[in-house]
């Protein structure tokens, strides 16, 4: 048999080892890496576990959230209302960015005034990205360049509202955590949520009717 007979016969064999190494090769790396590289979380963070630490330093040490501006990061908070389908939304967005030192696995939390829970058509006040499954990383002048958390809720109708929802809305406390397992800084803040222009005229105007 000649050299090219023996090495045809040989060739789906060997195409075969090669199809099989490449899935081996993808299926190890694949779970463990997001869409731009980034590791899978390795923290035991969790949903419930950011929810009940926020909801119980708002309601038993409030004390404990700061209200000076981060050193080592930007941390800026929004709100907006909007009308959509029919109904009144209150929108809140954090933004942290122009990170100074290497953030490694940033996870955002936020939770509101426990008293807007008579104010929204929502089950609880508690937001975070937490699900999260790979890590997100800010470091100075690197993509990306910051990292958002925004979430929006239904109000309820005006007349089901009392007036305190004028010095309670923009109320938020916030948990910002990042670095390696071993060495995670754990921030807690409470801030005011810059309002934007159609939600003074949207409190204006509720205020009016009231």
């Amino acid at each position: 048999m000649g050299p090219k007979r023996e090495m045809n016969r040989f060739s789906p064999l060997i195409m075969y080892l090669f199809v099989i190494a490449v899935c081996l090769g993808a299926c190890s790396l694949g779970p463990n890496q997001g869409p731009a590289g980034e590791p899978k979380r390795s923290d035991e963070y969790t949903l419930n576990s950011e929810r009940r630490d926020l909801n119980e330093r708002v309601t038993k040490r409030p004390e404990s959230f700061q209200k000076d501006t981060p050193d080592d990061y930007t941390l800026t908070a929004m709100v907006n209302v909007s009308h959509e389908s029919g109904v009144d939304r209150i929108s809140y967005e954090i933004l942290v960015n122009e990170a100074r030192v290497p953030m490694v696995n940033v996870i955002q939390s936020f939770t509101l005034d426990p008293n807007m829970i008579n104010r929204i058509d929502a089950g609880e006040l508690f937001h975070s990205n937490v699900s999260n499954t790979h890590e997100i990383s800010l470091e100075s002048d690197k993509e990306p360049l910051g990292l958002s958390l925004s979430r929006s809720y239904v109000l309820k109708p005006k007349a089901e509202i009392d007036s305190n929802i004028l010095q309670r809305y923009a109320d938020m406390y916030i948990k910002i955590s990042y670095g390696p397992n071993d060495q995670r800084t754990e921030d807690y803040f409470y801030i005011q949520a810059e309002p934007s222009p159609r939600t003074n005229e949207y409190m204006k105007s509720w205020e009016i009717e009231k």
